[in-house]
């Protein structure tokens, strides 16, 4: 097994390291603006798109109430299957978030 010398890892080449500097987190005044930045954004929204996103996000949530009516349709008579249904809840936020669509409880804008 390797073992770092002088702070490095041997055995790297110059290209290896300066892609390990390359994807370096970033610092956290630099992640505070980044997000910053993203806010001041979403705040120069107009009513309109907000109200779009919103409308589009509450839709998107009844796949909630479509999942579970379909696991209870498809699943009925199946021991344990009221616990398979209960998680048909989860599908219309996974589809909000994956959408990155706006819903009131849930921000869904990546940072960085």
């Amino acid at each position: 097994m390797d073992h770092e010398v002088d702070g490095k890892t041997p055995g790297l080449s110059a290209e290896e390291e300066r892609e390990i500097d390359e994807n370096q987190p970033p610092r956290a005044a630099v992640l505070h603006e980044t997000i910053r930045i993203q806010g001041d954004h979403e705040l120069e929204r107009s009513v309109a798109a907000l109200w779009w996103s919103a409308l589009a996000a509450g839709l998107t949530m009844g796949l909630s109430l479509m999942a579970m009516g379909l696991f209870k349709s498809r699943l009925e008579g199946i021991p344990g299957s009221h616990v398979i249904s209960s998680l048909g809840y989860s599908a219309g936020f996974l589809a909000v978030i994956l959408a990155r669509q706006q819903l009131f409880t849930e921000n869904t804008i990546t940072a960085v």
